[in-house]
């Protein structure tokens, strides 16, 4: 049951938010959500799991959300929790490797950080064959760019990074 993609409204005022992926607060191990709010300047967050549920309630309808706690339903809720802890576990210790959507997510994260447009495009090139509509997107909006239906993102997000890596120069050099 993945998060990622996954679109929730705030209880309290309705703002829109994406989930990016679920992680891990050290040293304790606390799960948690990192999201990103889908208006104004996207900012990016980091909020312990159960909480998260607890403001946030996804959009699509047909899905139940996380159930609450009371004193009928705490032990299903439990027994479930206690089945995906072991679940996890299980994952880990069979050496299983990062997913297909964490290696992307490490690529989108490398291409944001990244500090020129040159070094965009090396990157954009080496993830060609594993991107998909949501990470262009992220790249584009990145890059104050709007993929407009029916065009090729990776094409236009390459086709912008040239352009702006033939006036990238040396940082500080035109002031």
């Amino acid at each position: 049951m993945s998060m990622l993609k996954d679109i929730y409204d705030s209880r309290g005022n309705g703002r829109a938010v994406q989930v990016i992926s679920e992680c891990y607060i050290l040293p304790e191990g606390t799960e948690a959500v990192c999201y990103q709010e889908m208006s104004g300047d996207y900012p990016v967050y980091v909020l312990e799991k159960q909480q998260f549920y607890r403001n946030y309630l996804k959009r699509d309808a047909g899905r139940k959300e996380m159930p609450q706690k009371t004193e009928r339903n705490t032990g299903k809720i439990l027994q479930a929790e206690s089945r995906m802890k072991k679940r996890e576990e299980h994952c880990w210790k069979d050496g299983w490797e990062k997913s297909q959507e964490d290696h992307q997510m490490s690529g989108l994260i490398r291409f944001l950080d990244a500090d020129t447009y040159r070094e965009k495009i090396k990157i954009l090139e080496e993830m060609k064959d594993r991107l998909d509509d949501h990470m262009l997107n992220n790249m584009a909006v990145s890059l104050d760019l709007s993929l407009e239906d029916g065009v090729d993102g990776y094409t236009y997000i390459m086709s912008e990074l040239k352009i702006r890596s033939r006036f990238e120069g040396k940082r500080g050099e035109r002031l």
